[in-house]
């Protein structure tokens, strides 16, 4: 037994640990540190978007949402492929591996051909394809747990740690290698990060290492329609996006509008991050308590309340209070959505975890989209306000929806 769950020897559905996946049992960081670095590379490259469009290739902004809209609708697609190979018993490694390959060449790509329509139409693509393997990781993840007998919910949020942590970092070291070598040298840089995770990746993910669920692995097996899985990703999907528009208008809103310095947006997401982390690491025994719905609804009622009071802030000691309530309400979203979507598909986790990610990516597609179009018709303040309506819609999605008929609840309160 392992935090209260059986073993998989203890299990008929589940196999006897393989050697490499005994190792990974005995030292589960390295499950940790490969989606740490991951997120890491990724991260390199956010902040960077805007900024090479316009500033490096002399582009109009609006230029920028093209390459956004081409990257998530690849990553979906990519997402919803994956996804299904997982559940099809197709190794982990063979999927992660060109992920990896496909990134580290776009950020070549990048730091010697800049033009424009290079960006768009290939290096757009194999970013997307890219972004996907973010969806594996999170799969593997899940599936060692279950192989080694963990707590699915407590190594979920370890999971979610390892995110919050590489954005944490990521961001701020691209922007301060661009600010003193520009962009060629900073997308070298990313790319060398990348060929690093690559190798990380063939020494953590086992070559074998598959899904252990049985009758999910036929290729002529249809797999069935799942209403309640689509309906548990329309909450991440506004919860999410509610979380991109603050984020996107941000920085506009409290320079321009509160007339508070360009740093009080840094302190701001600093002080979330922090709070973040910390409360993604407790979310098991929230679960344990109320249950993932009911924890899933706390987290929109807190996120309209932060909303609602930044609308008001005035000060920047009103802004790094609220701050920490914003850590509060993501760090409890992000700690249990994913298994929240996970259990309403035990058997096909990574279909599952392909939909959360890609709820993901559309609600940040949306959240931008819908900062340019409020910012440019009213204000920046004003779009906090439609933030606060997408969390009180996640919030009745939430409220009329069930929970998992096939909750994997006794796991996660192990």
């Amino acid at each position: 037994m392992r935090d209260g769950i059986a073993n998989p020897e203890d299990n008929g559905d589940k196999p006897v640990m393989s050697a490499m996946l005994a190792r990974l049992d005995r030292y589960p960081f390295l499950v940790l540190g490969l989606l740490l670095i991951g997120a890491f590379s990724t991260s390199c490259v956010a902040p960077l978007t805007g900024l090479y469009v316009v500033e490096g290739l002399g582009e109009p902004p609006w230029k920028t949402s093209l390459v956004a809209i081409v990257q998530v609708c690849v990553t979906l697609l990519t997402n919803r492929a994956y996804g299904r190979a997982i559940d099809r018993g197709v190794p982990v490694r063979f999927l992660v591996m060109p992920s990896i390959i496909c990134f580290a060449i776009g950020m070549v790509m990048l730091g010697t051909f800049q033009v424009y329509w290079v960006y768009l139409a290939i290096v757009s693509v194999l970013l997307g394809i890219g972004a996907g393997v973010l969806s594996v990781m999170y799969s593997f993840g899940r599936l060692f747990a279950e192989q080694t007998g963990r707590n699915i919910a407590k190594f979920n949020g370890l999971l979610r740690i390892q995110t919050s942590l590489g954005w944490m970092v990521g961001p701020a070291v691209s922007l301060t290698v661009f600010g003193a070598y520009g962009f060629t040298v900073t997308y070298y840089a990313i790319a060398v990060i990348a060929v690093i995770w690559f190798a990380i990746c063939l020494l953590v993910v086992p070559a074998s290492f598959k899904t252990h669920h049985p009758g999910s692995r036929d290729p002529n097996v249809k797999i069935p329609f799942n209403p309640g899985l689509l309906i548990a990703c329309i909450p991440v999907f506004f919860i999410g996006a509610a979380n991109v528009v603050f984020i996107s208008a941000m920085p506009l809103y409290f320079s321009t509008e509160l007339d508070l310095s360009p740093s009080a947006a840094g302190f701001e997401f600093t002080v979330k991050c922090l709070v973040e982390v910390v409360v993604i690491y407790f979310c098991a025994s929230l679960i344990r308590k109320v249950g993932e719905r009911r924890g899933m609804q706390i987290a929109a009622v807190l996120g309209v309340v932060f909303f609602a009071a930044i609308y008001n802030a005035t000060s920047l000691a009103d802004v790094l209070v609220l701050a920490a309530l914003d850590g509060l309400y993501y760090g409890i979203f992000a700690g249990i959505s994913m298994t929240f979507v996970q259990n309403f598909a035990p058997e096909q986790p990574g279909v599952a975890t392909s939909y959360y990610m890609s709820s993901l990516f559309v609600g940040g597609l949306v959240g931008n989209l819908m900062t340019g179009f409020v910012a440019s018709a009213f204000d920046f303040q004003t779009t906090t306000l439609f933030a606060c309506g997408f969390a009180a819609i996640g919030c009745l999605v939430l409220s009329v929806m069930r929970d998992a008929s096939h909750s994997e609840k006794a796991k996660a309160a192990s």
